[in-house]
């Protein structure tokens, strides 16, 4: 596909920080949020992969509220695996927002992280130093992560600090990493948290749970799908202002195909934006033939994935797909409409595919219901198998 000429002026932003004009909705949990961290409370913020909360925490970032009277930072640490990789993480994340701010800001930070000190370059041209710390130059990162917080602390500025991904510190092979987090963050005075992930069982059961640390520590919100009604008429004024059209029900399949998951509607309405001629109006088919497209170019990555699993994980996560939504998923009945192996080869097959991030879950009441965690691989999966 070649895009058309209006592809540069797309307002359908599916990779960076979404300008204002091009943000949608959102207004009750972004007033919400403002408000908590004026009042100086931490946020636990969970929702659903590609629901939107990264941009809905870069969004609060920019309101003005806080813009400027905060230094802001906001770390993924979705890859990491240890407490050594949490604090590179961290630090390398205040480096980088601070550089900007000027060398006075900047060494006030690395003034103290005397367990670094040894670490840093330095850039003759801007007369800096350089954050080219790597995972071995930590040595004590019990002992840098004080280091970070005592910086936080002591800043010029209140600071705000988003971790997404959180639940994962929970995987840390180091003993009490929870507790030694919230022994730091407790005391401090001049930084709020932003506590915010995907895994919404693991993220409440660490602050909902009287026995763990972070309990009754944070103000909860959950980010859910934003109204149908408000998000096609968002996407029908976005065509409207770069003067297209978009056939109010070729806005709602959009809508419709990912039950309103934010990044997948964006995607398609983002190709469809760039991809369909500007003087034709995006309609049904135009939309399926966009997924279509999407579905096909991302095919060979897909393939490699599927290509990864054995013969019962492959199979459970065809099940799945095919279900939509599964529950009972070790029940006789399941199995047999699937023709799995057995319901305890399905359990160690789901076991292994939650760990691969390839399923998600949602508790309804006792129940655990299974779907496939990104949608565009549920789609390819249910058109090839």
């Amino acid at each position: 596909m070649r895009p058309n000429s209006s592809y540069m002026d797309n307002p359908f932003y599916i990779t960076g920080i979404i300008p204002e004009p091009y943000f949608c909705d959102r207004e009750k949990e972004t007033l919400w949020m403002v408000r908590t961290l004026e009042n100086k409370a931490h946020i636990l913020l969970t929702s659903p992969r590609r629901m939107g909360k990264t941009q809905l925490i870069r969004h609060v970032f920019a309101q003005p509220a806080l813009k400027d009277g905060y230094y802001t930072f906001y770390a993924d640490i979705y890859p990491t695996t240890s407490l050594h990789e949490l604090v590179l993480f961290l630090s390398k994340e205040i480096y980088s927002v601070l550089v900007p701010k000027g060398k006075t800001v900047l060494n006030r930070f690395l003034a103290g992280l005397h367990s670094l000190a040894g670490s840093f370059g330095y850039d003759p041209v801007s007369n800096t130093p350089t954050f080219n710390i790597k995972l071995g130059d930590i040595h004590s990162p019990e002992l840098t992560l004080e280091e970070i917080f005592n910086y936080l602390e002591q800043a010029d500025k209140p600071c705000i600090f988003a971790i997404d991904e959180f639940q994962q510190i929970a995987n840390y092979p180091e003993k009490n990493v929870e507790a030694t987090l919230r022994s730091h963050i407790q005391k401090m005075s001049n930084c709020l948290f932003i506590y915010a992930g995907s895994n919404r069982h693991v993220l409440e059961n660490m602050f909902n749970s009287a026995a763990k640390p972070f309990y009754n520590s944070a103000e909860q919100i959950y980010l859910d799908s934003i109204p149908k009604d408000v998000y096609t008429s968002f996407a029908e004024e976005q065509f409207a202002k770069a003067a297209r059209t978009i056939a109010p029900e070729a806005a709602s399949l959009a809508y419709d195909l990912f039950e309103g998951h934010t990044y997948y509607v964006h995607n398609v309405l983002h190709n469809a934006f760039a991809y369909v001629d500007a003087g034709k109006a995006v309609d049904v088919a135009d939309i399926n033939k966009t997924l279509s497209d999407i579905l096909e170019e991302k095919g060979r990555m897909f393939a490699s994935v599927m290509n990864q699993l054995n013969y019962q994980q492959k199979e459970t996560l065809v099940a799945i797909a095919k279900e939509g939504k599964a529950n009972a998923v070790t029940s006789v009945t399941f199995v047999k409409k699937h023709a799995l192996k057995s319901p305890s080869s399905v359990q160690f097959a789901i076991s292994a595919l939650l760990e691969k991030q390839l399923l998600t879950y949602q508790s309804e009441g006792r129940t655990k219901v299974y779907t496939i965690a990104d949608k565009f691989l549920d789609m390819w999966i249910c058109r090839t198998y």
